[in-house]
């Protein structure tokens, strides 16, 4: 169940502990701690080893997302019957890193053509979200922006690690949808939608409030079915974050905690908007 691939590392800024023995600080401890934790919105990562094995275990917002080995995912009464004399870390993140480690559990390496640090522009450009790992060095990104870990060194090969992308365009909708009817209800946003929309329209088209490509009327968001996905995901998230600005609103202060649940929240990019 348990196997030898190596563990990514993780933003180290927030450590609460590190590489500590459950001989020590014994697995009944760790439970209880970590349940108190959870239970005050605790976002974090968790890991285990015992020789070459390993067991991550990621929460969001008290939310515990799961653990996993190399070989799959894992529980928890799993993990610790199969590492029993581990050696455990905990590290607190930022919401959005945690949900990157948590969705690239399982992504496979993609090599980058370039080096470090020509790549970074690719990276920028194409507002790369997930993990870029080259030896050691392990970053975290979210829309081409790195929001921590380590660089590569200088002439360095990396690969990126990205979470599968949620190309479906009736799920994507869907979810939009929800997530404008449930800000609407709380902060009445249609005005200042069309607003940001005018503003916005320079860089997405389909937002330009005379074209009523996309609109939200009433709270409710309707798209053009000529109107793609790969064009609808950035002005989605460029007009909502704008409009939340302009009204001062935080994603923290709306009742959204189902929709965190869902996939496509994850390579969503609204953690940044926090």
């Amino acid at each position: 169940m348990l196997t030898t691939l190596p563990l990514l590392s993780v933003p180290q800024d927030l450590a609460v502990y590190s590489h500590l023995s459950t001989d020590h600080y014994p697995w009944t401890e760790v439970t209880v701690d970590l349940a108190a934790r959870q239970a005050q919105g605790f976002t974090g990562v968790f890991d285990a080893m015992q020789g070459q094995r390993w067991a991550r275990f990621v929460w969001v917002r008290g939310q515990m997302r799961g653990g996993f080995t190399a070989g799959g995912e894992v529980s928890w009464i799993t993990m610790m019957r199969g590492l029993p004399q581990a050696m455990i870390s905990l590290q607190e993140q930022e919401p959005v890193v945690a949900e990157i480690v948590w969705t690239c559990r399982q992504s496979k390496p993609a090599p980058l053509r370039g080096a470090w640090p020509d790549v970074q522009v690719t990276l920028e450009r194409e507002r790369f979200f997930g993990v870029l790992v080259s030896g050691t060095a392990c970053s975290y990104w979210e829309t081409g922006r790195m929001l921590g870990g380590t660089f590569p060194k200088p002439g360095a090969a990396c690969v990126t690690l990205s979470p599968p992308v949620i190309d479906d365009r009736p799920t994507l909708l869907a979810f939009w949808m929800e997530l404008i009817a449930v800000t609407h209800r709380a902060f009445p946003l249609d005005e200042t939608w069309r607003q940001v929309s005018i503003g916005l329209a320079a860089d997405h088209p389909c937002l330009d409030p005379f074209a009523q490509e996309v609109r939200v009327l009433g709270g409710v968001l309707q798209v053009d079915q000529e109107v793609g996905v790969s064009e609808l995901r950035p002005s989605l998230l460029a007009a909502y974050r704008a409009t939340l600005t302009r009204l001062g609103v935080r994603l923290a202060d709306l009742p959204i905690a189902s929709l965190r649940e869902q996939p496509v929240w994850a390579t969503a990019g609204l953690e940044v908007t926090v």
